[in-house]
């Protein structure tokens, strides 16, 4: 199956005016193997910084490996059989929340590294870049990479999308399977 037969249906479609940027996100398993220069990198960090947080506390860190370093390989190793493709993404990055500071405990890290989160998938996606975020990884395993108060919560792979046609049949059939977003998820009152 071709890059953009997967792309055009993975689209989601929306009855309300939402913007095409929103509706055309997903997280592919094939990327390329184009490395990220580091100035788009730190574009997409920088975005993740100005985020918001509850109190401005940014209980946030990144650790950001490229493919071919030894960080790269030993997130790799964390991650659970099943995301075996990320291994092949150019860059991994590690999001990790950090649940006390010299205020004391944050009821809120998680929540502010979820939207530090979406800001870089988001500033990755307008640079021309997709990511997919991955719980599937040994958390315990990373601890043991990361400052003592980071704590590991997201593996992410980024890149540029890669060739569905020179892909794993198994991943593409994964790729190729849309889905559905819930019917019902708010009300009016």
């Amino acid at each position: 199956m071709k890059t953009q037969a997967i792309i055009n249906l993975r689209k989601y479609k929306s009855e309300k005016n939402v913007s095409d940027f929103f509706l055309s996100r997903f997280s592919p398993r094939v990327f390329s193997n184009e490395e990220v220069p580091n100035n788009n990198l730190e574009i997409i960090l920088e975005a993740a910084r100005f985020s918001p947080s509850s109190y401005n506390r940014q209980p946030w860190f990144f650790y950001v490996a490229k493919k071919g370093s030894s960080f790269f390989e030993k997130l790799s190793e964390t991650l659970v059989e099943g995301n075996f493709w990320a291994k092949k993404a150019p860059v991994l990055i590690l999001a990790c929340y950090i649940e006390e500071d010299e205020y004391g405990k944050n009821a809120y890290a998680q929540y502010d590294l979820g939207q530090a989160v979406s800001a870089l998938v988001y500033q990755s996606q307008i640079l021309g870049y997709y990511t997919h975020q991955m719980a599937g990884f040994d958390r315990e395993k990373a601890k043991k990479f990361v400052d003592k108060n980071h704590n590991p919560f997201v593996l992410i792979a980024l890149g540029k999308i890669g060739d569905y046609e020179k892909a794993d049949p198994k991943i593409v059939e994964m790729d190729k399977t849309k889905k559905e977003r819930k019917e019902k998820w708010y009300h009016l009152i």
